[in-house]
């Protein structure tokens, strides 16, 4: 069976960082003028299925070239900043014409293993970040937390099968080995379990999300679908983030209320201090991961929104959120006890401070 070609395709490799506690989109696109443009889906009727509530600002950045296919690629470079200190780098490596799908394989394959790339993008980050100076909000590039995704898209095929309907696509190619990034046949269980996120709107038309990557066929060359999965890579990442930042608020809180000494009646202060650090805590981690939350909201059951909500499915965003919901919620019981416990300490303090001055008085009463 003849195998088709790619006449039009790009892969997109995405770095993703938390770089601050927030970034100001207004004041940049104020500074950069028209070297900035916000995020903005274009595809009708299902635009209209997702809002975002403060749209990322996105920058082109100098490209380089890099050796692939055999031959010098010229990779541009874009980055887009989220007002909730997410900063995203997207390499876009133009596909050559007649490329086959054994060889976007084979290069894949390769970037897959690529130290560069991070090397790269930690640069990128570096020199945006200087640049950004001022309207960062908290600037720390949390090396550590770092998201990758990669995109393999198709605008047209070649060899006779532009227009091929995605069912007869797939029955041509099985994309699951790209997406896997395996050089050998797999089994017809692997394949169904990696093809089973598979979605299309057009017969001519393929999306395929995975946990690490996707497969997207789209003659109309709309980046909607590749903006909509790196929006839910970074807000995925917040969610680490900050399921990471409770972790150590707990870690402190817990070697607070075991200090060396056990008398409460003596650490009224520390626990004061203790207190009031809680509450800051949890004030602030719960606004900011509302503000994750909140920053692309599904306002229709169509085929954007249902992409989006099977992504993050993949990527057990719920689990995070459960997670973190708990966590704070430890935190604020340990608030509870321990404002209870100096409330109590400071009644038997008020008690004792009583007792001493009716002894005082009886004391001055007798001498007198």
């Amino acid at each position: 069976m003849k195998r088709p070609s790619i006449a039009r395709g790009r892969i997109i490799i995405y770095r993703i960082f938390d770089v601050a506690v927030e970034i100001n989109l207004s004041l940049i696109e104020r500074k950069a003028g028209e070297g900035a443009r916000r995020l903005k889906f274009s595809k009708y009727p299902y635009m209209k299925a997702l809002e975002i509530t403060n749209p990322p600002i996105a920058f082109d950045l100098q490209p380089f070239a890099k050796l692939l296919f055999d031959r010098e690629i010229n990779v541009t470079v874009v980055a887009k900043a989220y007002d909730f200190g997410v900063i995203s780098i997207a390499f876009d490596i133009p596909v050559p014409e007649s490329t086959s799908f054994e060889e976007l394989e084979a290069v894949t394959r390769g970037l897959d293993i690529d130290e560069s790339i991070d090397t790269k993008a930690a640069e990128y980050v570096s020199q945006l970040m200087e640049t950004l100076k001022g309207s960062v909000v908290g600037p720390e590039v949390k090396s550590a937390f770092l998201e990758d995704y990669t995109i393999f898209y198709v605008e047209r095929l070649g060899d006779g099968f532009e227009g091929i309907q995605s069912e007869e696509f797939v029955k041509r190619y099985d994309p699951s080995r790209l997406l896997l990034y395996e050089a050998r046949e797999l089994s017809d269980f692997t394949r169904r379990d990696t093809l089973r996120h598979s979605f299309s709107y057009y017969p001519d038309d393929l999306v395929i999300i995975h946990v690490d990557n996707a497969f997207i066929l789209d003659p109309t060359g709309s980046l909607d679908m590749p903006d909509i999965l790196e929006f839910a890579n970074a807000q995925f990442l917040e969610l680490r983030y900050y399921d990471h930042v409770i972790d150590g608020e707990l870690e402190s809180i817990y070697a607070e209320l075991t200090g060396k000494s056990r008398v409460a009646l003596f650490r009224l202060r520390e626990y004061g201090r203790l207190v009031r650090k809680m509450t800051r805590t949890v004030s602030e981690i719960t606004e900011l991961t509302e503000k994750v939350n909140n920053s692309l909201k599904v306002t229709e059951d169509i085929y954007y929104s249902r992409i989006y909500r099977t992504f993050m499915s993949l990527l057990r965003s719920r689990d995070w959120e459960v997670s973190i919901a708990e966590k704070l919620q430890v935190i604020i019981n340990t608030y509870k006890m321990t404002h209870d416990e100096i409330a109590l300490q400071r009644g038997h303090l008020l008690e004792l401070g009583i007792i001493i001055l009716i002894v005082l008085e009886i004391i001055l009463f007798i001498v007198k």
